[in-house]
């Protein structure tokens, strides 16, 4: 009989211990699936560059690096841009507001060279996650369909996807959520940077390539003064810590890349890249 206690006991308690270690881990689930949906803190950059200093859209855009490439000859590539299906496969606000920048470098790519089906793909893309992110601007509304309108003429969505970029960046900014506006042109800036690092290796004579890249040093110093101040920010760290890797690259760099430099680039941007898409 006291046998028997004994061993009703043990179940007993056994029994309460599985119950609390599965109620421990669907908590834990439960937690990590709401972390994952939950908005980035709004952020107060520390060190006295508040949000009021952030006006404007702090980069050149994609825009810019695409159409120098365009106006040097070079071919579209279609393998170099991120594949637009991914794009609902992104679940953090983080993962979010860094694609929606390398979607949007990837649209400035296609526009560009009026590739029309690819522009069509990349829309689609922004839009899912500008509509994720709840970013319901008035201009975003009817985004799509004025892009979709005006796919004939070039420097129409041109004019019309850099001013969702800068409509972007204000509404983030406005509401207090200026780490992902940080982290959405960091993703396009990255995207660019791949882009053009994989024409210029690509390229029979690369000459004019490697010259678009020198010149997007001043873009690379003014990104790590953008991330500077909220360096310390999980969400932000890995990303400023590669930026200043690529800075100690472009320390000698001058008017154009050797041989070398475009290499290490290559190397490191490539990491970077992966590590966003």
């Amino acid at each position: 009989m006291k046998k028997a206690l004994t061993f009703r006991t043990i179940s007993k308690l056994f029994g309460m211990i599985a119950i609390l270690l599965i109620s421990l881990y669907g908590c834990k689930n439960a937690q990590q699936r709401q972390e994952a949906e939950q908005p980035l803190p709004e952020t107060e950059a520390p060190g006295g560059d508040n949000l009021e200093a952030l006006t404007g859209y702090p980069l050149p855009t994609s825009y810019e690096v695409t159409d120098m490439i365009y106006k040097a000859g070079a071919a579209y590539d279609i393998s170099v841009s991120n594949d637009p299906n991914k794009a609902a496969d992104y679940i953090t606000q983080r993962d979010k507001a860094l694609n929606l920048g390398v979607y949007g470098a990837d649209l400035c790519y296609a526009s560009t060279y009026k590739m029309k089906q690819r522009t069509m793909y990349y829309l689609d893309a922004t839009k899912t996650l500008i509509d994720d992110l709840g970013i319901n601007t008035q201009f975003n509304m009817n985004y799509a369909e004025r892009v979709e309108n005006n796919l004939d003429n070039r420097d129409s969505v041109m004019q019309i996807v850099e001013d969702s970029f800068f409509d972007t960046w204000d509404h983030l900014v406005e509401n207090k959520q200026d780490i992902l506006a940080r982290l959405m042109v960091s993703g396009s800036w990255i995207e660019g940077m791949y882009i053009t690092i994989n024409i210029a290796e690509g390229a029979r004579d690369n000459t004019t390539f490697l010259e678009i890249l020198a010149t997007q040093k001043n873009s690379l110093d003014k990104l790590v003064s953008l991330l500077e101040p909220v360096q310390d920010v999980n969400d932000i760290s890995s990303i400023y810590e590669q930026l200043i890797g690529l800075q100690t690259i472009y320390e000698g760099v001058g008017e154009t890349l050797t041989a070398d430099q475009l290499s290490q680039l290559r190397t490191k941007v490539t990491a970077l890249r992966e590590s966003v898409v």
